[in-house]
């Protein structure tokens, strides 16, 4: 607490004045209060304009003299602009179509600079600062810049980052279809992914395409946006803010029970829903997986403890940071609403005057900031002036985009500084804290395309036939009152609690001779656990199964004939958009004298396997009787694994630890 009243330190105060000042220069004055964040000027009324006079329409963008531009000729002071009036209703109307969600292109004050000799950038922003670009271009524009005896200017479209970066990773179109020669994502994480390794340490795009990063326009750290009620009920209880761990183990990420960590966190348990933007899409999200990386390497949770995160945030994700705050509001169940976020969606939130406002939390272990960074690609990043001149025409127009009118304006919208400087309108009215945050260290570009490699095949859905060993030696008490089959049907009844309800699965348990000559029998097909199937859904029916399973005093284990009918089921109903598995649970070794020798077991398993249509065998293996070895070479022929607890403690644990293996699948 701060001494002066009830709130916590962590909950952002109000320190600014009602309006913020205008930099000198801008329009309204110098020093002129303005009670929002900038706005491009609104749009003119050319059909009421009064006549033009004659001589220049508008004052020169800077003091007469002469612009040059490097190897470039000199341009003549006081130089006339045609078509420079038509600025102001371009601002407007770019404005309108960024809040519209549509690519705008911004060619205002480029005069008589056109034609084929013109040097034209194209430049591709993320929609929440496209505006303020417009407005830098223009001026970059009005400028009047020649290289040689050919002007330059800038072309601004509003586009989506993650289609930006897949267009230039060559991995295909995703809604962009032209390559930007300069380009400013909200993350520089997107330029990552859009890169590959070249030879001498160097990086590039699809066919080789230069991808330069450059300087950052503003930052903006991702924090935890929780309704302003929740905020003050966790501040009442410490003056610490919540860390990650204890947001995400009560909204149930971190593969822990929230109800046993109660003991040690603020949140109570059921309290809190959590709101994830789409890794695939949004930088946002996109840093929330590596943190949630960091954050559990740091903790030693690994693979298996990734994999749980994973889990709560796929079932988490919204489409955007957009979405997010569209229901920013408890639920049925009275959970309120914990959604990962960018610092600056907080504040342009807030000043829409909701109902509910938010609170930026800035967990204590530190977080990741977005940096729209400026990066230059193809001739404009080739760094040698080539005879286009659009690396010369780039870094000009850098200069404007770091200048400092632009970044009054993005601070405006609610942006840092590169640095980390808050905006003068930080404090509690808005919901976020002038101080800056701890960031943690930015992820080496290798590390954030493998934690980004796990993440698409994690997020990926399950599809898994889970076969059970119901010999007479699964009776074998491993506890006491406790057999080995009861032990694996309780593991796997958790397991199913774990799956959401778009996972696939079925269920198989396996002797000899349990359908006449047949030494498997079905209980449950494979398909979707949400689905109905006549009063009960699949997950209501596997269930019922595992309650009903019971071992076969008599029987065998025919191990080799079960695991190749398994295999052959599954990639024949192969569906390439799940990870298709098969996990068989077993105590021992076959024993079956009509069944097919291991060798002739490997070889069909082996004759079969796909890479194209990859069924990996998961073998988990339960008891001392286990054949290790053999269980290792039927796995191996699938590019599987195996697993083999001792003690009934052991086998939730490996349990994840198999789910888990979708990380490096199918080249594990």
């Amino acid at each position: 607490m701060n001494g002066r009243d009830d709130v916590p330190e962590w909950i952002p105060k109000n320190r600014e004045p009602a309006g913020r000042a205008v930099p000198p220069g801008r329009s309204g004055g110098p020093g002129r209060p303005v009670p929002g964040p900038f706005r491009p000027r609104p749009p003119a009324r050319p059909h009421l304009a009064p006549p033009r006079p004659a001589g220049p329409v508008r004052p020169p963008a800077r003091p007469p003299g002469r612009h040059t531009a490097p190897g470039g000729r000199h341009t003549a002071p006081g130089r006339r602009r045609r078509g420079a009036p038509f600025w102001g209703p371009m601002a407007g109307a770019a404005a309108l179509s960024v809040l519209a969600g549509l690519s705008v292109f911004a060619l205002a004050g480029a005069g008589d600079c056109g034609g084929e000799d013109a040097i034209t950038l194209n430049v591709s922003a993320a929609p929440e600062v496209a505006a303020v670009v417009t407005e830098a271009a223009g001026r970059f524009n009005d400028a009047g810049h020649e290289i040689g005896d050919r002007c330059a200017r800038a072309r601004v479209t509003a586009s989506d980052p993650a289609a930006v970066s897949t267009l230039l990773s060559g991995r295909g179109v995703a809604g962009v279809t032209e390559r930007p020669d300069v380009w400013i994502p909200d993350s520089s994480l997107w330029a990552v992914m859009a890169q590959r390794p070249l030879s001498g340490g160097r990086t590039a795009g699809g066919d080789d395409v230069p991808i330069v990063p450059r300087r950052s326009l503003a930052s903006t750290p991702i924090v935890v946006a929780v309704p302003g009620t929740l905020a003050q009920r966790l501040g009442a209880q410490s003056g610490a803010p919540p860390s990650w761990a204890e947001l995400l183990t009560a909204a149930g990420a971190t593969g822990d029970d929230p109800a046993a960590g109660a003991a040690t966190t603020r949140i109570p348990p059921g309290l809190v829903r959590l709101k994830v933007p789409d890794p695939a899409r949004t930088a946002t999200g996109m840093g929330s997986v590596l943190l949630a990386d960091e954050l559990l390497n740091s903790g030693g949770g690994g693979d298996a403890g990734f994999t749980g995160v994973v889990r709560t945030l796929r079932e988490s994700v919204t489409p955007s940071v957009q979405a997010e705050f569209a229901s920013f509001r408890r639920d049925r169940q009275g959970r309120h609403p914990v959604a990962l976020a960018p610092e600056q969606a907080v504040f342009a939130y807030n000043g829409r005057g909701p109902a509910e406002p938010a609170v930026a939390v800035y967990p204590s272990e530190g977080t990741m900031a977005m940096d729209y960074q400026i990066t230059l690609v193809g001739a404009a990043g080739s760094g040698g002036g080539g005879d286009d001149g659009k690396a010369q025409a780039a870094r000009l127009l850098e200069e404007e985009l770091t200048g400092e009118r632009t970044r009054g304006d993005l601070q405006g919208l609610g942006f840092r500084s590169p640095s980390g400087k808050a905006p003068g309108a930080f404090g509690g009215q808005r919901g976020v804290d002038p101080r800056s945050p701890r960031l943690l260290p930015a992820p080496a570009p290798a590390d954030v395309q493998r934690i980004m490699q796990s993440w698409a095949r994690l997020s990926l859905g399950i599809r898994m036939l889970s076969v059970i060993d119901v010999s007479g030696s699964m009776e074998e008490e491993v506890a006491p009152d406790v057999t080995r089959l009861q032990s694996t049907v309780r593991t796997a009844q958790g397991g199913l609690s774990l799956l959401p309800d778009d996972t696939e699965l079925g269920q198989w348990v396996f002797s000899t001779g349990l359908e006449g000559g047949q030494d498997w029998r079905e209980l449950v097909s494979v398909g979707p656990l949400g689905e109905r199937l006549g009063s009960a859904t699949r997950r209501q029916l596997v269930l019922s199964a595992f309650a009903r399973i019971r071992a076969v005093h008599e029987g065998d284990t025919g191990l080799y004939d079960t695991v190749v009918a398994a295999f052959d089921h599954m990639k024949r109903t192969y569906k390439p958009e799940f990870v298709n598995s098969v996990l068989l649970w077993t105590d021992g070794r076959n024993d079956d004298p009509g069944g097919p020798s291991l060798k002739e077991t490997l070889d069909r398993l082996g004759a079969a396997y796909d890479p194209g249509r990859p069924v990996q065998v998961i073998m988990f293996g339960y008891g001392r009787d286990v054949d290790v070895d053999e269980l290792r070479q039927i796995a191996r022929a699938t590019r599987g694994d195996v697993l083999v607890a001792q003690t009934p403690g052991e086998v939730q644990k490996l349990f994840l630890q198999a789910v888990s293996r979708r990380v490096c699948a199918p080249s594990c």
